[in-house]
């Protein structure tokens, strides 16, 4: 330990002794001599720690963020990757048609909910493309159904472009047949 922290701590114990002590107190006079020197060590310690400051090297500290938490996965992420996904590698092609199903399914199933057809008047009317006004909609799950002009001419833009497009239609055509 330095000598300026051990006189420190010596310094500290023997005013709580003198506290609690009220004699010890009567050791020192306290006249104008001793109250300036107790001033100029006060004074030259204020300076000693301000000079140490000065010169200590600052460094950041890095706190984690309080609010990391495990992401819950929420329901439709899986789709809302594979409409965004870019490239035409195997895998997103058997995603595209994996996702092409499940919204065929979906629209069968609504349209079965809703009432509106029965068990394979739900199926004909997807294939046929009648149960939508939307000819994207009724290209992209119906089959026999002639390409609208529109999506041939975003088909000349890729693949994704076209898959998106037909998706948003088809999306749409059904949150309108759900009502």
């Amino acid at each position: 330990m330095r000598r300026s922290a051990v006189l420190g701590v010596v310094a500290v114990a023997f005013g709580l002794v003198v506290v609690v002590q009220r004699g010890l107190a009567g050791l020192f006079d306290l006249t104008y001599v001793f109250v300036t020197g107790a001033g100029v060590l006060a004074l030259m310690q204020g300076l000693r720690y301000a000079n140490e400051a000065r010169t200590d090297d600052r460094r950041a500290v890095e706190t984690g963020d309080p609010e990391d938490r495990y992401r819950v996965p929420v329901p439709g992420d899986d789709a809302d990757a594979v409409v965004s996904a870019r490239g035409h590698s195997r895998a997103s092609v058997r995603k595209r048609r994996e996702f092409h199903r499940r919204l065929r399914r979906v629209t069968v199933e609504t349209l079965r909910a809703r009432g509106d057809y029965g068990e394979d008047a739900a199926e004909a009317a997807v294939d046929d493309g009648t149960w939508t006004d939307d000819p994207v909609a009724a290209w992209y799950l119906g089959s026999g159904v002639a390409t609208p002009r529109s999506v041939r001419l975003r088909g000349l833009l890729g693949a994704d472009v076209e898959f998106r497009f037909a998706v948003t239609r088809t999306v749409d055509a059904l949150a309108e047949v759900r009502g």
